[in-house]
């Protein structure tokens, strides 16, 4: 009898560490591979003079697509735009309202499609870890077009990975950075729930493992925090909402407390603002900070 008790709970465990890791597998699986949300509107629409453009990704050369709205008149000075998580180039709120501020106050601007995001190919979303390429290979393109006054704008997982890119490459001269994570790991693990809407055990343990080894992912390797903290300093403007609950804005404050070595970087809470939601509520404090931000670090119109 004990035989065929032990049998049976063997089995039912079994069964059950296998249902666990086909669920983990499969949620897995989608969160790194969202489907594409199609691009369905263009800066034409807000009356903004654009180029479809393509540029490879720095070191894999994935070819991403976007737009170069150039500045009214000649110009050293471009931001590039970076989206957030399952989103494309027009999707993030302050998208299209940021690049008109910023082409009125005589900039040009860069929007494209993260991999496997939008118009641009690919075969999975890594949160950053190979996102940061793409965000590279956009500077690598405004280069190679004349630009040397180079910032970046990004939201959410394009704000880390914005963060990511100005540690990286010293051609990024500033760097505005709208509900940024600190740490990829250390948000997942007290976040993944959030996203996966399965208990944490044991479900985040097996996701991660999964990740790592069947998707080849490894979330520690997207960490702002760290990377920052040996990189050369810029200006950095780092922007969350009091009522993020998706990115709360503990992780804007932890980056800030280890970037207050540098007097020129900046920190705004918005109070009632949730994620990637300042502009919602603010939104022309929002347009005039982050202009003059770029003005004063990209230097004025030429």
């Amino acid at each position: 009898m004990y035989k065929r008790l032990g049998t049976f709970v063997l089995s039912t465990v079994i069964v059950l560490f296998l249902g666990t890791m086909t669920v983990s597998y499969i949620v897995g699986f989608k969160l790194t591979h969202p489907t594409p949300k199609p691009v369905t509107e263009t800066p034409g629409a807000i009356r903004l003079p654009y180029q479809n453009i393509h540029f490879p990704s720095r070191i894999d050369k994935l070819s991403l697509s976007g737009w170069l709205i150039p500045a009214a008149s000649r110009t050293n000075r471009v931001v590039i735009e970076a989206h957030g998580y399952r989103e494309n180039r027009i999707l993030d709120h302050p998208s299209l309202p940021t690049a008109k501020a910023l082409h009125d106050a005589g900039f040009s601007v860069i929007l494209f499609d993260f991999r496997d995001e939008g118009d641009s190919p690919g075969k999975e979303v890594s949160v950053g870890e190979y996102e940061v390429r793409d965000l590279l290979g956009a500077v690598d393109y405004a280069k190679s077009l004349g630009y040397s006054n180079i910032g970046i704008i990004g939201y959410s997982m394009g704000a880390s990975t914005a963060l990511e890119a100005t540690a990286e490459d010293t051609d990024v001269k500033a760097t505005v950075a709208d509900s940024p994570f600190a740490d990829l790991q250390t948000y997942l693990d007290s976040n993944m729930t959030v996203w996966t809407h399965l208990p944490a055990f044991p479900f985040n343990d097996e996701i991660f493992w999964e990740m790592k080894h069947f998707f080849q992912l490894d979330p520690a390797k997207a960490d702002p925090l760290k990377d920052l903290a040996s990189a050369k300093p810029r200006p950095i403007l780092l922007i969350a909402g009091e009522a993020d609950t998706t990115i709360p804005m503990q992780n804007s404050e932890e980056l800030y407390r280890e970037l207050q070595r540098d007097p020129d970087d900046s920190l705004w809470l918005v109070p009632g603002a949730k994620h990637v939601g300042a502009y919602d509520v603010e939104p022309a404090t929002y347009e005039q900070r982050v202009t003059q931000f770029f003005t004063k670090y990209l230097g004025h119109r030429n």
